[in-house]
């Protein structure tokens, strides 16, 4: 047995040290041996209608250069996931909800002035209800010196006149790493600092699409975002590192590389591949999802600053392949469970809707300048969550039910999942259809009203 042993330890210690000296030594190698430059120089940014990049085509070769290059980010990123675990494992396991109030700001929304008017916007706006705004602007010379930095910049201001809490993303594209990245990013803090209360750092840093394809480039992003706001607007607060979907490791990683300076939490938390909120993914609904972000970093505040699901039938205006894509109504029925899911988890403060005005997966197409039924289901469950606060919330044979208070009242969110039914509750309660109020007949996929009658 104690040979064996030895056996194990020799090899793990190998092994260790093979890793060490590939993390060390393998990228520089590549960059001596090959034409790095020329794959670097190919890295450009094209943005879709769908608002994100297309992703860069690289020649099968070149791809394996540039996996090399990079190997020391996905070996730290493997290390600071097994260095992190059995803390991450202790306090998944002794979490308690802390945020148990839905306040006014606890619902977000983003808008993009290159989608619609301002006036239209704002209109839209105050017919939400909703009070926290997100913005989200691209930190490269191309974008600052265009007419839709100058609409963002007007549309803040407005924002901030009416007393709105404004989210500004500082989104990277590859762009943003060439010439004067510190001087970029003061520009932006100075303009912005007069109506922004907090800053995301960053944007789907996960994805090297998003220009971010080396943890070098991450730390100087961080570090020029950083130098600007402590110089210019040193009482906002800040927010990452801004990972996308659920990839809880990079989420270790990236807070890692950011020295944990981040006073919020984030996660760009997106389930459409799964379809529904409640469906599992690698053992974890997005209760558990939830969850295990704020294990991460339990002694800060967590915000899930984008998400929403793809529309059928958009075509290049829908973020992802039709297999994602769901119904206009299922999209209804899915946000409100997921912000039902999320607010009444306890551990979220807040979660921001990706976006009022867009074609292929918004609140209203803004092509055809059409509202969707969610948009005012969105209002009215703004209108229903401000001011209560979260009781608790069971699952049992597959009738979801979520228990709130406000002012003196309880009332229950429930639903079924899969378009399955079920009867509404016996015990006396006065239950109404989320969407239109008016009185229930039957538990489904739509979450349904029921207020707690007095004895």
């Amino acid at each position: 047995m104690r040979r064996f042993i030895k056996w194990v330890v020799r090899l793990f210690l190998f092994l260790l040290t093979l890793l060490v000296i590939a993390y060390f030594l393998v990228p520089p190698l590549t960059e001596t041996l090959f034409d790095t430059q020329a794959i670097r120089s190919k890295l450009k940014t094209e943005m879709l209608p769908s608002d994100q990049p297309r992703t860069v085509h690289l020649e099968k070769s070149e791809k394996r250069v540039f996996r090399a290059q990079h190997l020391d980010t996905y070996l730290g990123t493997a290390f600071w996931t097994a260095l992190g675990l059995p803390r991450l494992a202790y306090n998944y396991l002794n979490l308690e909800p802390e945020h148990k109030r839905i306040d006014a700001e606890s619902i977000g929304i983003f808008v993009d002035p290159a989608k619609n008017e301002s006036t239209e916007i704002l209109k839209s706006i105050a017919e939400l209800g909703v009070r926290s705004i997100g913005q989200r602007i691209y930190v490269d010379d191309t974008f600052l010196n265009s007419d839709a930095y100058r609409k963002h910049l007007e549309l803040a201001k407005r924002l901030h006149e009416l007393g709105y809490d404004l989210l500004l993303v500082l989104a990277q594209r590859y762009e943003s790493f060439q010439g004067d990245l510190p001087g970029r990013m003061s520009r932006v803090i100075r303009d912005f600092a007069p109506y922004v209360d907090d800053y995301q750092i960053g944007e789907a840093v996960n994805r090297s699409k998003w220009g971010v394809p080396d943890k070098d480039d991450y730390i100087a992003f961080v570090d020029a975002a950083f130098d600007a706001i402590r110089a210019h607007d040193p009482t906002a607060k800040t927010l990452g590192p801004s990972v996308i979907d659920f990839e809880w490791f990079y989420t270790l990683y990236f807070d890692h590389l950011a020295d944990n300076r981040f006073d919020i939490a984030n996660t760009l938390l997106y389930v459409d591949r799964v379809r529904q909120p409640e469906n599992e993914q690698h053992g974890f609904d997005t209760d558990a999802k939830i969850r295990l972000f704020k294990a991460i970093r339990a002694d800060k505040p967590l915000w899930i600053t984008e998400v929403n699901w793809p529309i059928k039938g958009m075509g290049r205006f829908k973020p992802t392949s039709e297999k994602e894509a769901v119904s206009e109504r299922e999209y209804r029925n899915y946000m409100l469970r997921y912000l039902i899911i999320a607010l009444g988890s306890g551990y979220v403060d807040r979660v921001y809707w990706w976006q009022l005005y867009a074609r292929g997966y918004g609140l209203i197409d803004h092509l055809e300048g059409r509202k969707r039924d969610a948009f005012q289901a969105l209002a009215n469950l703004q209108r229903l969550l401000s001011g209560s606060e979260v009781l608790n919330h069971t699952v049992h044979n597959g009738l979801y039910d979520y228990r709130f208070e406000k002012k003196g009242t309880a009332f229950h969110l429930l639903w079924t999942k899969d378009e399955t039914r079920a009867s509404l509750p016996s015990r006396k309660m006065s239950c109404s259809d989320l969407l239109d109020g008016k009185k229930a007949k039957e538990i489904g996929p739509l979450p349904v009203l029921c207020k707690e009658l007095s004895p």
